[in-house]
Order: C-alpha cells, then structure tokens, then sequence
C-alpha cells in the first residue's frame, strides 16, 4: 500500500497555513456575519467558516467513493491514518491556546519520540526483518 505524502503534507499545510491567517486577520465571534462581495452575491464569514470544515468532509467521502469503485476499499483504518487523526486532534486543542501554551513539555517529549525514538527504532526493526525474511 503506498501513500502520496507529499498530497497529504500539501492539505494539510494548507489547512494550517489558513488557519494561521484567519487568526492573524484578527477573527473574532462578531465577525462571523461580516460579508464579502463576490460576483455580485454577500458571502458571510460564517458560510466561508462552515464550508472550510465540510469542504474536506466532503472531499472524505469523495475518496472514500472513489477507492470502493477502484476496488482499493480500507479493509480497516491503517495505523498512519489513526496516528494523523491523533495528532490533529491534539493539535485542534491548541487552536486559541497560545497564552497558556498547555502541555509544552509533553509535546516536546512526543516529538522528540517520534523523530528520535520510535520511527528510528520502528525502521531498523523493519530493515532487520526484511533482511531476515530475504535471506
């Protein structure tokens, strides 16, 4: 099974980078009726808000009706799915947090494990159990 990366990293960095300048344009509940002209329609912020949260709702459903007729259904969610969903939900907490700056340490440590830990330790036993199984 192979992943594009480099199409996930796009998304979600687009996400991110939206999110970021959002916030830097100052949003704030009141702005949510604010409204734009675009093609001689309103748009408020709040119609923008709601379809940039179920923009990729959507999209996940398209995917998901693409690969059943591609015959590539998930047979169950793979461990890399689980782990993105993990941690954009961890992140999402943090969205309106940065005063606070809750769990620094903790998060450090988890990226620390990540990077120096776990996916080092996870691709050498790879690497072993692939030498083994070609030998």
């Amino acid at each position: 099974m192979k992943t594009d990366w480099q199409q996930i990293r796009e998304m979600m960095n687009t996400v991110i980078d939206s999110c970021e300048q959002i916030e830097t344009a100052g949003f704030r509940e009141e702005h949510r009726s604010a409204t734009v002209e675009i093609n001689g329609v309103d748009y408020s912020v709040q119609e923008f808000l709601i379809s940039a949260w179920t923009l990729p709702e959507n999209i996940r459903y398209q995917i998901i009706r693409e690969r059943h007729d591609a015959g590539n259904d998930l047979p169950y969610v793979p461990e890399a799915a689980r782990i993105l969903v993990s941690m954009a939900q961890a992140c999402a907490e943090l969205v309106g947090a940065a005063d606070t700056a809750p769990a620094q340490k903790a998060i450090a440590g988890m990226n620390h494990w990540y990077k120096a830990y776990a996916v080092p330790h996870m691709t050498t036993a790879i690497r072993l159990a692939k030498k083994q199984s070609d030998a």
